[in-house]
């Protein structure tokens, strides 16, 4: 029994440090496309290794019964409640979990994962001191980014003419839209493949504490409903009824920058 359970710890210790290696090595790769990364990785990554281990074997079952021509219909009833339990776990999901890291950490993340393969390369390393080591480096990055991230930033993302000014002061995400979310071709795309990345690679964030709509047009209300379900957003303020002016946003741009 007691064998038994310092084997589990071993695996356990085992997974730990391969997660943590691998969280160090792919921060960088992440960085520079601009994706967030998920702080339940490592937790995800342990409960799904479980549930695809039974789904595979589940499934195998179902196919070799299926081919010789037995009776699987508890085979195929516990395929669906494993899908089922990892569906219902899954909905517990949150994009809260996301946290991004701004482009300009990307030479400390580079330095960490040289460190972090380095540690494999020195013989009579035992394995408390690799972990102590990865869970340093893992840590290193979130600090530096709370030290050296910058007070007050200023970014203005395009889609064709049309501009969306993303603004980052005293820790609050104000992003005002002058017409980005209504361009066209597809808001859609625009939002997941060019905003969230800025976001992300400019001001480290993964969420807007404020949308301002400026201007809009028949397409922004459905663009906003895209933007609210990739891209966590608190607080939708309409202004384009009342700003009747481009110089009006402007001075409230200016005045949120200065």
């Amino acid at each position: 029994m007691v064998q038994r359970f310092k084997k589990i710890i071993t695996n356990l210790l085992f997974f730990l440090e391969l997660q943590l290696l691998i969280s160090v090595v792919i921060t960088p790769i992440l960085i520079a496309w601009g994706l967030p990364i998920s702080t339940m990785s490592i937790i995800g990554n342990l409960l799904f290794t479980q549930f695809l281990t039974v789904f595979i074997c589940i499934s195998a079952l179902l196919f070799t019964s299926d081919i010789f021509g037995i009776s699987n219909y508890w085979i195929a009833q516990a395929l669906e409640l494993t899908t089922q339990t990892w569906h219902y776990f899954l909905s517990y999901g949150s994009a809260h979990w996301l946290i991004g890291f701004p482009f300009w950490m990307l030479p400390i993340t580079i330095f960490c994962a040289i460190i972090a393969c380095s540690l494999y390369y020195i013989k009579n390393i035992s394995q408390n001191y690799r972990l102590t080591f990865l869970i340093m480096l893992c840590m290193i990055t979130p600090i530096a980014h709370i030290m050296f991230e910058k007070k007050s930033i200023h970014t203005i993302v395009m889609q064709g003419n049309q501009a969306m000014h993303l603004i980052k002061t005293h820790n609050i995400i104000y992003a005002f839209d002058c017409g980005a979310l209504g361009a066209r071709p597809s808001s859609q795309s625009w939002i997941e493949y060019t905003l969230a990345p800025t976001l992300i690679n400019s001001m480290g964030a993964t969420h807007i504490d404020t949308l301002i709509i400026c201007k809009s047009n028949s397409r922004t209300q459905s663009a906003i409903d895209n933007l609210v379900q990739h891209i966590p957003t608190t607080k939708i303020i309409r202004l384009d009824q009342q700003i009747q002016h481009k110089s009006d946003h402007e001075s409230m741009i200016k005045y949120l920058i200065y």
